[in-house]
């Protein structure tokens, strides 16, 4: 790692820090961050700074952080604009190591901000301090149990989040929550001051708990540092952008937020396909294509092979594919013949697979679809997902009946899943699910999600994971 970032581990893994700005009082932003400080339990010393107070949230709270009887590594500042050089300045003599400046009113606000913005970076670097921010929501380590921002309930996971915007990257955070899958770190950059995107993303391609990394970009701080580095980091770790700020008033508004400079969008998108950076267009795809990336192998090809339990799903399923650049090849006789012995004979004989509503064949065909030497990826589309249901007011020897039924469905789904796992490592082909509906009570959907395997909403959805899956294994291939 660049030894300009040593101290940024103290930003995520530190042993002590100080609030300064902590309050009792709700409206306060520093009373969430000591509210989380507290409730956490976190593995680490926790100091409030408050002159007007005794004590914050039980702890013993003190006027200057300088009046600290022991060392501190961290700090976050949340006080208004024009203390924040002498904070700093106490910082600087307390030999703090990252600070992490949540108040905003600096740059993004004018001239003045500017100024008030740059003393306080001259401060901070004359004590070797890194700085996060200002104008920001805050981060946090699902590893340490610190947290700083408001998005807390997260657990632990493989992706880690930098965004230049504190309430958006929070509600990126909480669609992959929704997805399912958990976090390793995040942070708001803000107006990069100092630490910015490219200093994060430098952090997560090392981190160990960090397999996928996504960020959210108005504008590069170094555009030509952020390229030399994706080149690196997208040959082991997979680097998913949305890049905000397309348009001439989208650019705008970037400036406006964040004091960050747009640029070409067209050079942008150039520069990044040819880093091997995974650019997306929405929040949606972000979350969907981190969620893939985090269990299912890489295709070798662009040939889907589509299983479904309905006709039209599969010729939904077929356009899309072929929309997004995806071959949908014609099936081998030896795989036609296999399935022959497991459909009825009014099946699609034909890819996609329609196995005309025998949802109890679904395992083998997924399976027979995997084995297809003529497939690279397959799309699985309403076959997977049961959830029971027992209409009110059914005799009893009726609703003993559709018991008994329901849970032959299950079980046969939940066997279809445990073999799915087998398959996917024996032949290393991704098996993309769109459910379909909302089956977040279906069990076997949520032993999929254990195995960090995710679904998605509709045909459309499956494929566009599959083609950018496609192209990012392309471009692993040709960077050998």
């Amino acid at each position: 790692m660049n030894r300009s970032l040593e101290n940024i581990d103290y930003l995520f893994a530190p042993r002590s820090v100080a609030v300064i700005g902590a309050s009792n009082s709700p409206d306060k932003w520093g009373f969430g961050i000591m509210s989380r400080m507290v409730r956490k339990k976190p593995h680490f010393n926790v100091y409030p700074i408050n002159p007007k107070e005794k004590h914050v949230f039980g702890l013993a709270a003190y006027p200057r952080l300088t009046e600290v009887p022991t060392d501190v590594d961290f700090a976050v500042i949340v006080i208004p604009p024009e203390y924040a050089p002498a904070a700093m300045q106490d910082c600087v003599a307390k030999k703090v190591k990252a600070v992490l400046v949540i108040t905003a009113g600096f740059k993004e606000t004018g001239a003045d901000g500017a100024r008030l913005e740059a003393e306080v970076v001259r401060i901070a670097r004359s004590g070797g301090i890194r700085v996060v921010g200002p104008n920001c929501n805050g981060h946090f380590n699902t590893a340490s149990g610190l947290f700083t921002t408001g998005e807390e309930d997260i657990k632990p996971g493989p992706v880690g989040l930098v965004s230049q915007s504190g309430n958006f990257g929070g509600y990126i955070v909480r669609q992959g929550t929704d997805k399912g899958f958990g976090f390793s770190k995040y942070v708001s950059s803000g107006n990069q001051a100092d630490l910015s995107v490219e200093d994060y993303i430098e952090y997560l391609a090392e981190d160990e708990d960090t397999k996928i990394i996504c960020a959210y970009i108005e504008g590069l701080k170094d555009g030509q540092r952020f390229f030399r580095l994706a080149q690196q980091v997208t040959r082991k770790k997979p680097l998913i952008v949305l890049k905000a700020g397309r348009s001439n008033e989208g650019a705008s508004a970037a400036m406006s937020h964040t004091a960050s400079l747009s640029g070409s969008d067209s050079v942008h998108d150039a520069a990044f396909k040819q880093a091997g950076v995974i650019r997306v267009e929405n929040v949606d795809d972000m979350v969907d294509i981190a969620a893939a990336l985090i269990r299912q192998p890489l295709p070798q090809g662009n040939r889907v092979g589509i299983v479904t339990v309905g006709g039209g799903f599969g010729v939904v399923a077929a356009d899309a594919c072929r929309r997004l650049g995806l071959d949908v090849p014609p099936l081998p006789q030896e795989t036609l013949e296999r399935l022959n012995r497991i459909l009825p004979a009014r099946w699609s004989h034909a890819n996609p697979v329609d196995m005309a509503g025998t949802v109890h064949s679904s395992y083998g065909c997924i399976g027979n679809m995997m084995k297809t030497d003529g497939v690279d990826a397959v799309l699985v589309i309403s076959c997977i997902g049961y959830v029971p249901r027992l209409p009110a007011g059914l005799p009893a020897e009726t609703a003993e009946s559709l018991k008994n039924y329901h849970k032959m469905m299950v079980e046969g789904e939940l066997k279809l899943v445990e073999g799915l796992f087998d398959r996917i490592d024996r032949y290393r082909k991704p098996v993309i699910v769109a459910a379909v509906n909302d089956r977040r009570e279906s069990k076997p959907i949520a032993k999929l999600a254990d195995y960090g395997i995710y679904t998605y909403r509709t045909p459309e959805d499956g494929a566009k994971v599959i083609a950018y899956l496609v192209r990012y294994g392309g471009y692993l291939a040709r960077s050998q």
